[in-house]
Formats: structure tokens, sequence, C-alpha cells
């Protein structure tokens, strides 16, 4: 995968026009909003926002991976969500509470690219294309989904399941047919998939441990490749 720091930045309407919601809008009018807009290139590991901190911006990710942190009173992290190139970054409740306070954390999981505008500045465009709701809201619904479904599966699944959904996940996401196996877009260290999967990193590290002894993962230079789909499958569907 080539990474953002070897490529030369677009120009701002180039990575506007592929944006969710933005894509949608005309020409004109994308002329006449891309001012409102605000690009900026977040380097690996750094922060785009931060829990508690003042939030009246609507970002969308252009380039590379965000993951969406949350943190708990003893400095766990737990991964909320990864959001991938041309998603958005919008459900801080900022939209329409008019909430200024950030209620979980964004850092760049790799360098990354994204566009920002504010919560005001995007309801001005909403209410004069009132259709775009539509698609505002089948992107929130998504999100929505995905949290409901992590939550259950935190409070009811194995964590041998939990870790193998991820990947799976991960792999329909991101992934990459190679002649190892389907390579992971993303790279995940053993701390960051116990952050996702809401467990501690021993028992992450001593489940991809046994998933690699069954040849059904494997690891290249810190990639991870999904040797056999339909064993991870099967873990993943208890059957």
């Amino acid at each position: 995968m080539v990474k953002i720091k070897e490529q030369k930045l677009l120009t701002k309407e180039e990575y506007l026009k592929h944006l969710p919601i933005i894509k949608e809008l005309r020409p004109d009018e994308l002329n006449e909003t891309s001012d409102l807009f605000h690009i900026e290139k977040i380097t690996k590991g750094k922060y785009v926002f931060e829990d508690g901190g003042s939030c009246i911006w609507i970002y969308f990710v252009c380039e590379g991976r965000v993951k969406l942190l949350t943190h708990s009173s003893e400095g766990r992290d737990f991964i909320l969500r990864m959001v991938s190139k041309n998603d958005i970054i919008s459900d801080n409740g900022i939209l329409f509470e008019r909430n200024n306070e950030c209620r979980y954390s964004a850092k760049a999981h790799e360098t990354s690219v994204v566009a920002k505008i504010t919560s005001s500045d995007l309801m001005s465009i909403l209410e004069h294309r009132p259709e775009l709701f539509k698609f505002y809201s089948e992107i929130i619904d998504n999100h929505l989904s995905e949290s409901y479904i992590s939550l259950r599966n935190m409070a009811f699944e194995k964590v041998e399941r939990r870790i193998a959904r991820h990947l799976i996940q991960f792999a329909k996401n991101t992934g990459e047919k190679t002649d190892y196996g389907i390579k992971l877009g993303v790279k995940l260290s053993r701390q960051e998939i116990a952050n996702l999967t809401g467990t501690t990193i021993e028992t992450a590290i001593r489940v991809m441990s046994k998933y690699k002894k069954q040849k059904i993962v494997r690891e290249i230079e810190g990639c991870i490749y999904i040797s056999d789909r339909h064993k991870l499958v099967l873990i993943a569907e208890d059957l």
C-alpha cells in the first residue's frame, strides 16, 4: 500500500468530490462551498481531536485511516471504530445538539488526510439540499449498526470469536488477495487487537498465536494475512 507521505497532496476539490454527501453536490454547488472546508494532513499517531476537547468540526477522511478511541479511568483505550478513506466522523452529537465537547478521541492510525467543516456550515448545506439528509442518515445508520454489533459481541461472545469477526471485517473492507492469503490493508498490533475487542493484550497474543499455529493466519513484515478464511469464518460463526 502506498503511504500518504509519499504521495503529492491533491487539490481541495479533488478530495471533496469523492467524499460522502459532498459528492452529491452539483459542480457549481461544490465550487460555492469548497471554501468552507479545510484540508489537513495528520501524521501517524497524532490526534485529529481528543476526548473532552472543544469540538465544532465534522471530519471526513480523504486518505489513510483514523481510529476512534475512548479511554477508561484506568488508562486503557478501546477502539470504537476504524474510519477509512471516504468515510465520515460525525457522531459526536454536535450537528444537532450543538455539543461543543468531543465524546471520544480520533487518532491517525496511519498518516492521513482529513477534510473538516464546521457543524453549522454542514447544517447550512443540508438545509439548502434537504435530500442530502438521506445520505447522511444512511451513513449514521451504518455506524450505529456497527456499534450495536460490537457491543453485543463484547457482551456475549467469546474472545476468539470477537477477534475472528474483526479480522474478517478488515479483510472485507481492506483485504487484498495475495499468494499468501488475504492481506489486511491495515496493520494491527496486538494491543490494537485487544483494544478493538475489549480484551487484554495477553489474551490477544494468545489467540493470535493459536490462529498462527492452526495456519489460519500468518504475519509477514508486520502485516496480517488470512491463510484459511474458511476456518476463520467457522470460528466467527461458532460452527
